[in-house]
């Protein structure tokens, strides 16, 4: 009897051991993730070393984190939170997981699969108001030195990835692998600033002047990236915002940027056109024609081609700079549809938040992501940019739970 009693754990005991070991989890995955805030810009900017097993540091460093965060959500599965959104992202994930049978590349499916569970982290590991507030402190601090350093680089001349032919006006790549990478991490950055700026009061007027320099530091790495896609994004990302939460900032915005457009009319018109006359298709890179060529392959396509597509993975045999085009081309109708389903729905989640800076911020960077999706390659299947994106979208659930932002007396120092 009295060694029954010794092994004998009731059902609290059982509860007990569970709430720790997710209590655990769920600190472990949360430094995991600022560990991700820290280390993803730097791991773009030697996008060229070469990490373990022939792979890229920057697709060691975004794979490995997934992978690690996998660990504690499995533990804290309890935690994850089964509402639609839920079932929407788990549908296109098990349907882009299931098409390596019809010809998905490995790599490429586990690129465009894993960022999503940083979302899943965020909403699962992000619990209190002051872990919210850390994560996008740390997300600030990783981008500073990847700015500061591609500042340097622009301003002294150096780090020109290309000169283009038309114009003679150098395109930089700052401190990464190429204009593209320097821009889309530019506009990510506005996104994060916004975000911090705008939930939280900062107590140091000197560290809110040094973040916003850097601000300023990141718009004209953008500008000098000469890449049109992300221009664009950054200019809806920033009226759309300005809209509903500051309309007189947005006049300020208007007016600088017509003036902006007139000073340096002949520069920005070459950068948009590539030559001296208006035509759509130059001006696009030749994406119109693009968008022809696929839609003529794919009405040309079987039907199970249609529906499933030809596997994640083609790109480079089909040139397509539209991810929508591209997960028509490679999922195929369902796998567009299951995408866009996500999208509206998260935009629709977001609309229905009742704060209204909440709802113009979050709305303004889905609506520039999918715009800049429509024009390129943006973040779809790029696993260094859409662990970002799904990361400001786990964001935007956790300070809509803890209604942070009408906390208006929280005050944060760096």
């Amino acid at each position: 009897m009295k060694r029954a009693k010794h092994n004998n754990f009731t059902a609290g005991d059982y509860r007990g051991v569970a709430a720790v070991s997710q209590q655990t989890a769920i600190k472990y995955g949360f430094f995991v993730l600022i560990g991700f805030a820290i280390l993803k810009p730097l791991s773009l900017m030697g996008s060229e070393i070469v990490a373990i097993g022939g792979v890229n540091i920057t697709d060691f460093i975004g794979v490995g984190v997934s992978y690690l965060l996998v660990v504690p959500l499995l533990a804290g599965l309890r935690q994850i939170k089964i509402d639609l959104l839920f079932l929407f992202l788990v549908t296109f994930i098990l349907y882009a997981f299931e098409s390596i049978l019809w010809g998905s590349e490995v790599r490429k499916t586990a690129q465009t699969i894993l960022p999503f569970i940083v979302f899943f982290s965020v909403r699962t590991f992000i619990t209190q108001t002051d872990r919210a507030r850390m994560l996008l402190v740390f997300l600030v601090l990783g981008f500073l030195i990847p700015i500061a350093f591609s500042t340097y680089n622009i301003v002294l001349g150096k780090s020109i990835f290309v000169i283009e032919w038309h114009n003679k006006l150098p395109r930089f790549s700052g401190v990464f692998s190429g204009p593209h990478t320097l821009s889309y991490i530019m506009l990510f950055f506005s996104f994060v600033y916004c975000i911090l700026h705008h939930i939280y009061h900062f107590k140091n007027y000197i560290n809110r002047f040094i973040i916003s320099l850097f601000l300023i530091f990141s718009v004209y790495c953008l500008y000098k990236s000469g890449t049109r896609t992300t221009m664009i994004g950054f200019i809806l990302f920033w009226y759309i915002y300005l809209w509903g939460t500051n309309k007189k900032a947005l006049l300020i915005a208007i007016v600088l940027s017509a003036m902006t457009a007139i000073i340096f009319h002949d520069q920005i018109y070459s950068i948009i056109f590539k030559k001296n006359e208006i035509d759509l298709n130059t001006a696009t890179s030749g994406r119109v024609t693009l968008i022809e060529n696929n839609i003529n392959l794919f009405l040309e396509s079987s039907l199970t081609q249609q529906l499933v597509g030809r596997g994640l993975g083609h790109e480079h045999r089909y040139a397509y700079h539209n991810d929508f085009i591209a997960l028509l081309m490679d999922l195929g109708l369902i796998g567009l549809l299951l995408y866009l389903v996500l999208l509206f729905y998260l935009l629709y989640d977001i609309f229905l938040c009742k704060d209204r800076k909440t709802k113009y911020l979050f709305g303004a960077i889905l609506i520039s992501v999918a715009a800049m999706n429509f024009g390129s390659n943006a973040i779809v299947f790029r696993i260094e940019l859409s662990q970002y994106f799904w990361c400001i979208m786990g964001l935007f659930y956790v300070i809509r739970k803890n209604n942070v932002l009408e906390k208006s007396n929280t005050t944060i120092s760096l």
